[in-house]
C-alpha cells in the first residue's frame, strides 16, 4: 500500500506515466501496475488512473525460455506443420557457427520440416531417417525418435542424436533436439 502511495504521489507531482511490476501475494500471478495522471476537467488539478494488466503469461514465457537455454542441447519446438516455433540459445549458438547467425532458414518461422524434405531430395539418406521418424512422431504412430548421425564439419568429426518428443499440451506440437555425443563416442 504504500508503495502504491508514493507511486500515485510522485505521478502527480511530476505529471508522468510510472510502471511496476507486481505480484499478487501468493506469488502466483504477475501483474503490470501502470499509474497515469489526467487533468481533472475545469480545474488545475490531476488525478490519477491505476490500470493493472496480467502479465504472468509473459513472465512465465520468460521462465521457460530460460530454462531452454539453460540446457547444452540444441532445442526447437515444432508445430504441427513442422514450423519452428521457440529455439534455445545452444540452437542459436550452433546455427551461427553453422552459417545461419540470423535464424533465417533454422530459427523461429522457417519450417524443420522443409528443411528436412529439401536435404533428402539431395540425397541426404539421414534427412529422409530424420523426417520419416519426425513425421511418425507428429502422427502418433511412434512415441518418440532418436537417431544418431555424423555432423562432420571441415574442422571436425561430430555426432550428434537427434530426439523428438511430442509435447502434450494444447495443440500438437514437438521437441526437437540434437545433442553432441563426439565426446562420447571417442571414449567409447
Amino acid at each position: 500500500r504504500v508503495l502504491f502511495r508514493s507511486d500515485i504521489q510522485e505521478t502527480l507531482s511530476l505529471q508522468r506515466l510510472m510502471e511496476r511490476e507486481v505480484w499478487t501475494r501468493d506469488g502466483m500471478r504477475a501483474f503490470l501496475a501502470r499509474i497515469m495522471p489526467y487533468p481533472i476537467p475545469s480545474t488545475n488539478r490531476f488525478g490519477a488512473v491505476i490500470t493493472f494488466i496480467d502479465i504472468t503469461a509473459f513472465q512465465d514465457a520468460q521462465r521457460l525460455q530460460a530454462l531452454v537455454d539453460a540446457l547444452p542441447e540444441h532445442v526447437a519446438v515444432l508445430n504441427a506443420e513442422g514450423e519452428i516455433l521457440l529455439v534455445n540459445a545452444a540452437w542459436k549458438r550452433f546455427a551461427g557457427a553453422n552459417g545461419d547467425a540470423g535464424l533465417r532458414k533454422s530459427g523461429p518461422g522457417s519450417n524443420y520440416l522443409d528443411a528436412c524434405r529439401d536435404a533428402a531430395k539431395n540425397g541426404d539418406a539421414i534427412a529422409q531417417k530424420a523426417l520419416n521418424g519426425i513425421r511418425s512422431v507428429l502422427e502418433g504412430s511412434e512415441p518418440r525418435f532418436s537417431l544418431e548421425y555424423p555432423c562432420h564439419s571441415p574442422l571436425e568429426q561430430r555426432w550428434f542424436v537427434l530426439n523428438v518428443a511430442p509435447v502434450r499440451y494444447g495443440e500438437m506440437s514437438i521437441v526437437v533436439s540434437h545433442f553432441n555425443v563426439t565426446a562420447w563416442r571417442e571414449e567409447q
